[in-house]
């Protein structure tokens, strides 16, 4: 798995992304049970594979994260990418499995040209 460096691994593994777009955002836009069921190390983890997603990953890669101690995993595949202006936009789908719950939930990033990723809608 990729490493997030900088200051937006800075950011999301404080918990808070910082917003230029889209308003500030915690970790908590995961949906569904699965996520309550992750160990601090789990979403220290999930905060690495989303910035390194958002920032190397290639439309249609998907990257994998994997707590051997907690049995939770996932995995962020980018479903596309699109640029307008100064504004570029990821759609990810983010899947998770935890303590025998599944989740598989749609989401769209974006940031501004030189800023961080912020929670964008829901793709439709």
């Amino acid at each position: 798995m990729k490493r997030a460096q900088g200051p937006l691994a800075a950011l999301l593994l404080a918990g808070t992304l910082a917003a230029p777009v889209a308003g500030a955002a915690s970790l908590g836009w995961m949906k569904g049970d699965t996520a309550s069921f992750f160990t601090d190390r789990d979403w220290q983890l999930v905060a690495e594979t989303l910035a390194a997603t958002l920032d190397t990953a290639a439309d249609g890669e998907g990257l994998d994260w994997v707590n051997d101690k907690s049995g939770a995993r996932g995995r962020m595949t980018v479903l596309g990418s699109e640029s307008r202006d100064d504004v570029t936009c990821r759609r990810l789908r983010v899947e998770s499995t935890a303590k025998g719950s599944s989740s598989s939930h749609q989401y769209r990033f974006c940031r501004r040209a030189g800023g961080d990723w912020a929670l964008g809608q829901p793709p439709p």
